[in-house]
């Protein structure tokens, strides 16, 4: 991937000192080039313009260096690169030959001047896209990247001169700046690795001030396994991500020594446990331990490394095992991503010739996932897998008082506020200016409260810092209050960018991001589905309306993905917690308890969205046990979809008591909706049985429950979207029938079918009569009388039977019907030998007719006394 090279170039020139060249937008109005293209000095101007302008714009020196042969430079941000999102830095760390990336610069090389006209004697630049690979070790020791150019190349070196200053670009990421033409090798250009400059005095800090956020590698070739850092935005989500690093890490030094220590151990690959609650700050210890580690002094090797994402490009992690710098990869969730975690370690110890890997795997506890992965991992060779780091609430406040924390964490979050404002995010709207001293409304008397997480603090700091600069915010009661007040404001501001005048909705944006939170979305098709379910649910209760345009849906879905981008390979990112679970809460009172429970029913969503929504509910009700509840009720509404969905996910996420809790709650809500008269006995049989089946495993610490669920849960099936019931001896027997029900139709449709019923029970009725009625007595008529009872009886029973219970597969029960329908067309016949009349239907259309006629009868009976919703695509799923 070249990562869209040509809207971040620029021309450079310098008339005075008959200068010209490249540069690369870093953000608007901000250019990086290299100092023998600007030339800045003396009386001269320099002047840039990007590929949209018509004219050129001067451009002022805030940094510069002689020795990297480098400058950056300041021009109107409305007039260059107007809109354009701050780059993101990045280097190689991996010679990987199997998935080498493509790296591509674009610039205004001599060769590309064209006439603008044959006869005319002016000429124009134009835009040339170099594209090839860099293997990291070729210019290593010159401390510069080869680039092989593929393709065409200039006959003579000198008509490369113009590219120099280009951008280059790997997977998106800026990796480093062209410098020169190697004249020895003709399809060779030499670049200056971005870490060069990173390490320059007052670049980092140049850049900060005109964009908001301090520049940090990332591993460019691995950037489609990895989670990238958000795009900085003022709002609340990006000012408490712990990869934004707004706030400096306080307390935790030992623990962060211990796994710095950890890392620089002798063995090739080690795994380790970091578990603490949230708002610990496991996160953000992760990205402390990184800078460390990549800060390496003297002549070691620095480090590099970074979040595994939860959805990447591909899986070929073998990559990971080519790396030239020692990897540090952190795992979040851990305890949600077992099956990944287990690919990633098996890729590592299949082969591995690369420099060392250390694997974190963060979560919030680990007494029952970590010992059973431990053991996994030990019968691979997986290093020696013996360390586990905890985190406390009391860690972080090591050496600093509470007090201390929401003095510096508002003057971080000042700081940072006041950067973004430069860098050109918000608006105007806000009346006061953002200070650090602003008056204590949410930290009054934070030094006398008791100890917990550090992220209340930070919640504190950031909710003063915001109310002062917008006294609207000040109203709130709560310091959540203030963040999600702000946090509407931004994606309002998004809202009415992308909707007609006048109708944004605040309460339907705020269900939306809340199931973007829940439901994520893995492709465009699951964000179009959680789109979908979010404005149903939002809805409900207004009856039967028009499905609502697919322009405004694909509006929504805009919405959401340009207020939370997504940071890996998934179609969009979400909303931070803690904000989402506060929003969460918000969302399930304002909707009467209801927003959860027909969330997880509706139809749209994929099976790993319900996956993904049961997970994350299951671990917000542990801070929050209302929550559950309403998980709970989907799950006994519906227990053939969700129930070992259910439990796989809270047996394998939760501890120990935190399972159970959650299991006790769940027999509950099974018990209270079997009671239910349209509830199917067997179902929930079937539910009970399975949930205790689960609660002894569970507290017998057995190992078996995927046994017992079935390995196929995870995986999404495409033609029903249903999981597989299980495959164990209690769940086999859920879906080893369908469920006939009654069908969702208007009152008409009802009427129709229910008066064509009633018509073919007269019928089975009339036909064996009029037999009767033709047969004197003598000849046995009598028994022809008996058949008219038994006719209608043996209709009525097969349209109860079909219904409005659930038919097992057992083969007599379905010759039932068969057997009415004959008998009927029996009567038939004899009726058309006793009364050959004209005008009568021949015999043979009797079998199409009582056909037909039974099915309406079935259908009329499931109206009237029938259950309410189709399960049949259970019997589906397990085909």
């Amino acid at each position: 991937m070249a990562g869209g090279t040509g809207l971040r170039t620029v021309e450079v020139s310098n008339q005075y000192k008959q200068s010209y060249g490249t540069g690369c937008l870093i953000a608007p109005g901000l250019v990086l080039t290299s100092r023998h293209v600007a030339l800045p000095g003396g009386s001269s101007v320099v002047a840039v313009r990007d590929t949209a302008s018509a004219t050129f714009t001067e451009a002022a020196v805030v940094w510069q260096s002689t020795e990297l042969d480098a400058v950056l430079l300041k021009a109107d941000r409305t007039l260059v690169g107007a809109g354009m999102g701050v780059v993101r830095w990045g280097e190689l760390v991996c010679d990987y030959p199997g998935r080498r990336p493509v790296c591509s610069m674009t610039g205004f090389p001599k060769a590309m001047r064209r006439r603008t006209s044959t006869t005319s004697e002016q000429y124009v630049d134009d835009l040339k896209t170099v594209e090839g690979t860099i293997a990291p070790h070729t210019g290593s020791r010159s401390q510069l990247y080869g680039l092989e150019v593929d393709g065409a190349v200039p006959t003579e070196v000198r008509n490369w001169q113009g590219l120099s200053g280009a951008g280059v670009f790997c997977n998106g990421v800026l990796i480093g700046l062209a410098r020169l033409v190697d004249r020895q090798w003709d399809r060779c250009l030499m670049v200056l690795p971005l870490s060069h400059l990173l390490a320059a005095d007052g670049f980092t800090h140049a850049v900060a001030a005109h964009t908001g956020m301090t520049p940090r590698l990332q591993p460019a070739d691995l950037r489609q396994l990895l989670d990238n850092a958000p795009d900085p935005t003022l709002s609340s989500t990006h000012l408490l991500d712990p990869r934004s690093q707004v706030t400096d890490l306080t307390g935790v030094s030992e623990v962060v020594h211990q796994i710095v220590q950890w890392c620089k151990g002798t063995d090739r690959i080690d795994v380790a446990a970091v578990t603490g609650l949230g708002g610990t700050g496991k996160s953000r210890l992760v990205t402390e331990v990184l800078h460390r580690l990549t800060k390496t002094p003297g002549d070691q090797r620095p480090w590099s490394g970074g979040f595994l994402a939860d959805n990447p490009t591909h899986t070929d992690y073998q990559v990971f095992a080519a790396a030239r710098y020692p990897l540090l990869l952190a795992v979040d969730l851990a305890e949600a991503r077992l099956p990944q975690i287990r690919d990633l370690m098996a890729a590592l110890a299949g082969s591995h010739d690369g420099a060392a890997v250390r694997v974190l795997l963060l979560a919030r506890g680990h007494d029952t996932w970590w010992p059973a992965l431990r053991r996994h991992l030990r019968t691979r060779n997986v290093g020696p897998v013996g360390q586990a780091f905890t985190l406390t609430p009391d860690d972080a406040l090591n050496g600093h008082s509470s007090e201390d924390i929401y003095v510096e964490a508002k003057a971080a979050f000042a700081r940072r506020i006041r950067l973004l404002q430069q860098a050109g995010h918000g608006d105007d709207t806000w009346p006061d200016s953002v200070v650090a001293d602003a008056p204590r409304l949410y930290g009054a008397g934070i030094e006398h409260a008791a100890r917990q997480p550090v992220i209340y603090h930070h919640i504190a700091a950031l909710a003063d810092v915001l109310a002062h600069a917008n006294p609207e915010f000040a109203l709130k009661d709560h310091p959540m209050e203030v963040l999600l007040a702000n946090e509407v404001e931004y994606v309002r501001r998004i809202a009415e960018a992308r909707l007609p005048e006048g109708t944004v909705d605040d309460k339907l944006i705020r269900t939306l991001v809340t199931t973007q939170f829940l439901a994520g979305a893995r492709t465009a098709q699951d964000g179009r589905a959680a789109v979908r379910a979010s404005f149903d649910v939002h809805h409900r209760g207004y009856g039967i309306t028009a499905p609502p345009e697919a322009r405004q849906l694909a509006a929504l879905d805009d919405i959401l993905t340009a207020a939370y981008p997504a940071t890996d390979g998934a179609h969009w990112g979400a909303v931070g917690e803690p904000l989402a679970t506060a929003w969460l809460a918000e969302v399930e009172t304002d909707s009467g308890e209801e927003f959860i429970e027909t969330l997880l029913q509706h139809d749209s969503l994929a099976t790993e969205q319900r996956h993904q929504t049961l997970s994350i509910i299951a671990r917000t009700a542990q801070e929050q046990p209302g929550l559950a509840a309403g998980a709970h009720r989907a799950v006994a509404a519906d227990p053939e979809r969700l129930l070992p969905l259910a439990a796989q996910t809270v047996t394998a996420e939760l501890g120990t008591d935190h399972a159970r809790q959650w299991l006790a709650g769940l027999r509950h809500a099974v018990a209270d909706r079997a009671a239910a008269p349209d509830s199917d006995p067997d179902t929930y049989q079937w539910a009970s049985s399975l949930i205790s089946e689960v609660q002894e495993r569970t507290a017998a610490d057995r190992d078996d429950l995927e046994e017992l669920l079935g390995a196929s849960l995870t995986q999404e099936n495409d033609a029903t979207d249903q999981p597989a019931p299980g495959t164990g001896p209690v769940a086999s027997s859920a879906g080893s029938h369908p469920v006939l029900v009654k069908p969702e139709m208007g009152w008409l449709t009802q009427i129709v079918v229910i008066w064509l019923g009633l018509c073919h029970l007269v019928l089975v009725a009339a036909v064996p009569s009029a037999v009767a009625l033709a047969t004197s007595i003598g000849d046995d008529g009598w028994v022809m009388w008996i058949f008219v009872p038994m006719n209608v009886f043996m209709h009525l029973t097969v349209a109860s039977v079909f219904g409005d219970r659930q038919v097992r597969r057992f083969p007599p029960m379905w010759i039932a019907p068969l057997f009415a329908i004959g008998l009927s067309t029996l009567s038939g016949l004899m009726l058309d030998q006793r009364w050959p009349a004209g005008w009568l239907p021949p015999w043979l259309l009797c079998p199409p007719l009582f056909a037909f006629g039974l099915t309406a009868l079935t259908y009329t009976w499931r109206i009237l006394f029938g259950q309410v919703q189709d399960t049949r695509r259970s019997a589906t799923a397990e085909g």
